[in-house]
């Protein structure tokens, strides 16, 4: 009987540590992307404006698209822990 329980607290430590990493990681793209597009001209970038725009709003919308995926991937997550 507690070989069940560690196993799921081992796959519950395992999610949480993904859920957190995801929302870190989703942090530094949208920061990375406010970063290029106003740091732009302060940088040594060797990228005309119009590349750097595109870019940073690449990475803020990627940065948006994961926030939205994990919290869908919790929300379905802790739906099913409920059942």
């Amino acid at each position: 009987m507690l070989r069940p329980r560690k196993e799921k607290t081992n796959q519950s430590s395992l999610n949480k540590f993904i859920y957190y990493f995801s929302l870190v990681m989703t942090l530094l793209y949208i920061g990375l992307g406010i970063f290029i597009l106003f740091a732009g001209d302060n940088l040594n970038l060797d990228l005309p404006r119009k590349f750097r725009l595109i870019l940073g709003g690449i990475l803020i919308l990627y940065g948006v698209f994961r926030f939205i995926r994990t919290s869908r991937k919790r929300n379905e997550r802790t739906e099913d822990d409920r059942f």
